[in-house]
């Protein structure tokens, strides 16, 4: 579902598992609103539309593969297969999911970037918290990726069985593109995110899951 509703900051708050810590000990969950997953398409617009910081490009690649995910269900009806439509569902279902933790996580990333700074060595804290927020809010992204990744194989599934039915073959082409765009955005988030944090298992992990994505892509 789509958010709306006032700008980050604002409206009661839902904790997320491993935000980062602010400057006086609390997480910084509390920047991050519950609305997010709610609203209409108009509404989603017009906060992507507006100066904060979310939401932005990590929910419009979640939201392409729901767009992508959706087109494969109706195709899939069309062709009677009820299996491939279960699946597409799931799907759209899980990039909607998606599409609200990117929102929320990178709200945490927002928060961390808005410490005040300070001089060393307490001034370590504000870099951890963003480098740790960055990482969280990567997660979600890498998601996006691998949940495009599906929808392609279930396209590649019922191009045979929408063989000779031009109009259904054009909305597997669209579902594709925009597939492929929501995975390359994604892809692109997660590079950003964690290319400049120190080394570790999670962002190392992070990376590979990329390259193995970007060779299936």
């Amino acid at each position: 579902m789509l958010g709306h509703g006032p700008s980050v900051g604002h409206g009661p708050a839902t904790p997320i598992e491993g935000c980062a810590p602010g400057r006086d000990g609390t997480s910084l969950w509390s920047v991050v609103r519950d609305d997010a997953d709610t609203g209409t398409v108009a509404d989603f617009l017009d906060r992507l539309a507006a100066r904060t910081p979310t939401p932005a490009g990590g929910s419009v690649a979640a939201l392409s593969t729901a767009h992508a995910a959706a087109l494969v269900a109706m195709v899939a009806r069309y062709c009677a297969a009820p299996a491939l439509v279960e699946q597409a569902e799931r799907l759209v279902g899980q990039a909607q999911r998606l599409m609200a933790d990117d929102e929320r996580a990178f709200a945490v990333v927002a928060a961390a970037w808005a410490l005040p700074r300070e001089p060393l060595p307490h001034g370590t804290a504000r870099r951890a918290a963003i480098d740790d927020a960055l990482l969280a809010a990567s997660e979600p992204q890498a998601q996006v990726v691998e949940t495009a990744i599906e929808v392609l194989v279930l396209i590649d599934q019922l191009r045979p069985a929408a063989a000779g039915r031009s109009g259904l073959l054009s909305d597997l082409v669209a579902a594709g593109e925009v597939a492929r765009a929501g995975s390359a955005i994604a892809r692109m988030n997660v590079e950003s995110n964690v290319g400049a944090l120190p080394d570790s298992d999670i962002r190392s992990g992070l990376l590979r899951r990329m390259g193995v994505m970007k060779v299936r892509n």
